[in-house]
């Protein structure tokens, strides 16, 4: 392995533990009673140091819904051009339904969004994310439609599947149900609100 790629290797257990450390204390003492100096010092290291490897804390909480909106917009732009909007959203909300595989992964993703929740503030940058997110997919759905005035159409339709999106993942229990159910439960609330013009 080069240099780089023990970089790397050593950034990424950083960037691991700086996670686990993080959502351990948010947990125990909430996201807004968490400061960044206290996480630093149980990594054993500078504040310094941990901006320099997380970004925020708000960063630290997101990253992960960040990366699944930018794998969102990756597999909405594959999808193929003659599909129905609503069924490439429902192809593209697939990552999230991946992102549910396995147990842990499932109780992680319900332990963030209980650390979402619990903070105003974190929950507000998460719908300005999300927003953000909503927009990319707007954007291409408009590169493969030919009706110029369509941003509007294609809002509603990416705001009312993400909603569908949102109240399935608030609604699924961690411990109950897997990617399989996951998947069921949202095929089952697109299917109830698919438009019958998309």
């Amino acid at each position: 392995m080069g240099r780089q790629g023990v970089r790397e290797v050593a950034r990424r257990a950083v960037h691991a533990e700086i996670t686990a450390v993080a959502e351990r204390l948010f947990r125990e003492q909430g996201y807004d009673a968490t400061t960044v100096d206290h996480i630093a010092e149980q990594v054993g290291m500078s504040q310094r140091t941990f901006f320099r490897h997380v970004g925020t804390k708000e960063d630290l909480v997101l990253a992960d819904a960040d990366l699944q909106g930018d794998r969102m917009v990756e597999a909405l732009r594959s999808r193929p051009a003659t599909e129905s909007p609503w069924t490439s959203l429902r192809h593209a909300f697939q990552v999230a339904v991946d992102s549910r595989r396995e147990k842990a992964a499932r109780e992680r993703a319900q332990l963030m969004w209980s650390i979402i929740e619990s903070s105003p503030t974190l929950r507000a940058a998460y719908l300005d994310r999300m927003d953000l997110v909503q927009r990319r997919l707007v954007d291409v759905l408009l590169e493969r439609s030919l009706d110029a005035g369509s941003r509007v159409l294609n809002r509603a339709l990416v705001g009312a599947a993400f909603a569908a999106l949102h109240a399935v993942m608030e609604g699924c229990d961690p411990d109950a149900e897997g990617p399989d159910t996951f998947a069921a439960d949202l095929d089952h609330v697109l299917a109830r609100l698919e438009p019958t013009s998309a």
